[in-house]
């Protein structure tokens, strides 16, 4: 019996010893949750602090990101700054020539070139003037030359800082105004724009230069004062060069319309003793007729004849002189120079010279290597009027568009011939228009079979 109650004793022991059970096993789950909770709050340590060490990292490259912003930032400006630089340095030696310049002013009397620069130069003294008139802090970038960004105090003493800064204005304007007027005695048509350039430039430097020191800038005012100044004299002197030029054309016109006055003259002269001789001849042939046999009669009627012939022919020779003298009348003539400009280019000029040809072959002489092809003489009533209307028709079509005493055209021949026939009849002139279309150019074209045929013997 006794065995049984241990046995089951044994068996139920679980059942009977609960509360000392649930407490083993409380106990036990304590423990492990005291344990999870150590490993969570160590996990939870770890994790913090590889927060903290990520947030100081972002931070860090936050700070470096900024930091190469702000280099970057600078680095461009200065690229910047060098590239300006370099393209200043490049334009003095490169194709400044080939820049189009607009001309913002249009005087043609030099006294409006003389007001224009006068009034200029007013302004400028005027903008520097009032340094000596007005504090500096009164001073207004639209009225004064340099004016402060900040009035800085010396030894607390507000007044004698202005006068520092006053005195820092007038030395950047001394140096701003050197360079300046050494640029405007530089100026010319090559270099224009790299002027106006170098003033943009060396305003921003000597600004850099004065805002960093003294906190005091010169105006943009001024700065497009002086550029203006520097656009006007350029202009001024492109005028001057072209009314020089143009003086010269008008010389260059009066000394032929003289030479030509001096052949008519002598055409005239000549032929009136030469009417005259003829004169004599015919009166003492027709004197002779009357006593002579009939084989001495049929030689005088024959040079009778041929005087009568001679009469006419010179009558009709002194009234073309005559009319040359009292009118307009004269020649157009087109001429090209294959071998000097190519087969694109034509020459539309005009004279009033009793021989015209004379002037072409003036125009052949040493100045270029082939003498010139005429592809129309034109013997008209009124020469100028005729040729001033083919270039006014051509003038976009001018080889130069800046000299129009260069009268060089890209045109064809048979663009001129339609121009000539409408012309004819819109200017209502006498014209005999006779035009050849191919130029011969003999010596360009002997010259350049000579010089394959040399390149052929040389290579052989």
């Amino acid at each position: 019996m006794k065995g049984r109650i241990k046995q089951m004793n044994n068996k139920y022991s679980p059942i009977i010893e609960i509360d000392k059970y649930v407490s083993t096993e409380t106990s036990l789950l304590q423990a492990r949750i005291e344990s999870a909770e150590k490993d969570i709050n160590a996990a939870k340590k770890e994790l913090d602090a590889d927060k903290l060490k990520h947030t100081n990292l972002i931070a860090s490259l936050e700070k470096d990101i900024k930091e190469l912003n702000e280099s970057s930032d600078i680095a461009s400006r200065e690229l910047k700054q060098l590239e300006d630089k370099l393209e200043l340095a490049q334009a003095k030696t490169s194709l400044m020539n080939c820049g189009y310049y607009e001309p913002e002013y249009n005087f043609d009397i030099q006294g409006n070139w003389t007001r224009a620069l006068d009034d200029i130069n007013m302004e400028i003294k005027n903008m520097i003037d009032i340094l000596n008139v007005l504090e500096p802090d009164m001073y207004s970038e639209a009225e004064c030359a340099g004016v402060l960004n900040t009035v800085i105090l010396m030894g607390f003493d507000r007044e004698k800082g202005m006068k520092m800064q006053k005195a820092s204005i007038k030395l950047l304007l001394r140096a701003f105004n050197g360079e300046c007027s050494a640029f405007v005695a530089k100026v010319n048509y090559k270099n224009i724009d790299s002027m106006i350039k170098r003033i943009e430039t060396s305003f921003s430097a000597i600004n850099k230069i004065g805002i960093s020191s003294n906190m005091v800038r010169l105006s943009p005012v001024y700065k497009e004062l002086r550029i203006k100044e520097i656009k006007a004299v350029y202009e001024y002197e492109e005028w001057k060069q072209r009314d020089k030029e143009e003086q010269a054309r008008i010389r260059e016109q009066i000394r032929e319309e003289e030479r030509a006055a001096k052949e008519l003259e002598k055409a005239k002269r000549d032929a009136e003793k030469e009417t005259r001789r003829n004169a004599d001849a015919l009166a003492k042939a027709r004197s002779e007729v009357a006593g002579a046999n009939e084989k001495q009669k049929t030689k005088l009627l024959a040079q009778i004849a041929e005087l009568e012939k001679r009469m006419q022919e010179m009558e009709e020779k002194n009234r073309y002189i005559s009319q040359a003298m009292l009118t307009k009348s004269g020649h157009v003539y087109i001429i090209s120079n294959v071998g000097s400009f190519g087969d694109k280019m034509l020459k539309i000029g005009m004279t009033r010279r009793l021989e015209p040809m004379d002037r072409v072959k003036e125009l052949g002489d040493a100045s270029v290597p082939f003498p010139f092809d005429v592809h129309a003489m034109i013997r008209t009533s009124d020469a100028p009027t005729l040729e001033n209307a083919l270039h006014k028709h051509f003038d976009a079509r001018r080889v130069n568009l800046e000299n129009t005493r260069k009268e060089f055209f890209y045109v064809s021949i048979e663009e001129i011939q339609s121009e000539l026939e409408v012309l004819k009849d819109e200017l209502n002139i006498e014209a005999d228009i006779h035009l050849t279309m191919a130029a011969e150019a003999k010596q360009w074209r002997m010259s350049e079979a000579k010089r394959q045929h040399l390149e052929r013997s040389y290579e052989s």
